[in-house]
């Protein structure tokens, strides 16, 4: 009977190893490729869903030199290289009960480090109404981790520069900028994907109403003198 010799089986063995070792290969690099272009994926969705949210929110901000009876609201935008605090018009309630508007407090910066990655986190804190002390208060919520960087800077229309810092705490303030909101503002994003790239996102966005709101009679000593100037 014919058969095959022991010399044909130990090649044939041979190229089936061979051809597995190169189809082992393949397979390995494809799911390599689908893995780093998941980790791309995953970064530009988180940094692109930031940068719209702290964008749109930056937009509304605004200052305000009416007050309650009490006078107890402060409303200011207090802004620095990798953190910013400012009332907005731009929330929405969606809870049924209780009492908002529009209006509140929301504050930028970088928290503590990612678990398990490279990395801070970036926190939004939201607090629903504005009250004399808008540095503190609300709830956080982490909208990216593994950041590397987080930078504002505030264009002054003035004097044509880009700042690094924006305070506008107090309605009779004789330092600059003085009591008026930045212009635009430039966001500067740096995150870490799950391999321990860093990609790099800009973007900017216009403060739609820069100077302080004053409706009917001014109210409040302050407002008062500010509207004298």
């Amino acid at each position: 009977q014919k058969g095959f010799t022991l010399i044909e089986v130990i090649v044939a063995v041979g190229v089936l190893g061979i051809m597995s070792l190169l189809i082992f290969g393949v397979v390995t690099t494809m799911f390599k490729v689908s893995s780093d272009m998941d980790a791309v994926v995953e970064t530009n969705h988180m940094a692109r869903v930031s940068l719209h949210r702290m964008t749109k929110d930056l937009s509304q901000a605004f200052l305000t030199l009416n007050q309650g009876i009490e006078e107890q609201t402060k409303s200011v935008f207090i802004g620095e290289r990798d953190r910013v605090v400012f009332g907005y018009v731009g929330n929405v309630p969606v809870k049924a009960g209780e009492l908002q508007t529009d209006q509140g407090v929301v504050e930028y910066r970088l928290g503590g480090t990612t678990d398990g990655k490279e990395g801070r986190k970036l926190m939004r804190r939201f607090k629903p109404h504005i009250d004399d002390d808008p540095e503190s208060g609300g709830e956080e919520f982490v909208m990216a981790n593994g950041v590397k960087e987080l930078r504002f800077e505030y264009w002054d229309d003035e004097s044509e520069e880009w700042e690094d810092s924006w305070d506008a705490d107090d309605p009779l303030s004789a330092t600059e900028p003085g009591y008026r909101l930045p212009n635009r503002i430039r966001v500067h994003l740096e995150l870490y994907d799950a391999l321990g790239e860093v990609h790099v996102f800009e973007t900017q966005t216009l403060v739609y109403m820069t100077r302080p709101l004053l409706f009917g009679q001014p109210i409040s000593d302050a407002a008062k003198q500010w509207a004298q100037q």
